[in-house]
């Protein structure tokens, strides 16, 4: 019994890093359009593994300027997910920081260059002091989709009859010499 306790906490010490890793974390997406001030840039920023559906905060910033966006609720992609639509009109060019704020966790996303004619590119923000943040690599988000159906001939039905035929033989074989 002491044994299989010993074996269960060294498994649960090994995984406990990656279950604290995961955590929460929030999804920027843009559309494909470039940002130009005095225009209304539209985003959606969806917040995953809360315990609670927080209510965030994004802000933008240059130099001694913020920018406040409004959100309004909206479906998001993912199942446990909150989605916001993000509206943000930046009031000049430049390199605007941007940072959403949600359940006293901070994000940060990577500098919006506002006039410069390139969209911003769709991102994944671990909190501010996470593991995963110190880590600093930028995920791109993870798009998921299904297998287009195959119109083959039948072949693939084959392969796994014939798997299970090779291993009836083995058994019966098996069993024979017995």
């Amino acid at each position: 019994m002491a044994r299989r306790l010993a074996i269960l906490l060294a498994v649960g010490l090994v995984l406990a890093p990656v279950a604290e890793a995961k955590g929460p974390h929030a999804v920027l997406t843009s559309g494909p359009e470039a940002v130009r001030p005095g225009e209304a840039w539209i985003a959606t920023l969806e917040l995953n593994e809360f315990s609670r559906p927080p209510h965030p905060v994004v802000v933008a910033s240059r130099g001694d300027r913020h920018v406040t966006a409004r959100l309004r609720p909206v479906p998001a992609s993912t199942p446990g997910a909150v989605g916001f639509k993000l509206r943000l009109v930046f009031p000049s060019e430049g390199r605007w920081r941007l940072a959403a704020v949600a359940a006293k966790r901070r994000f940060s996303f990577p500098a919006i260059a506002v006039g410069s004619g390139a969209a911003p590119h769709d991102y994944v923000a671990f909190p501010k002091g996470s593991d995963a943040a110190r880590r600093g690599t930028p995920l791109a988000p993870e798009v998921v989709t299904a297998p287009e159906p195959s119109h083959d001939d039948g072949m693939a039905l084959w392969i796994p009859a014939l798997g299970l035929a090779l291993a009836g033989a083995g058994v019966y074989g098996f069993r024979a010499r017995r």
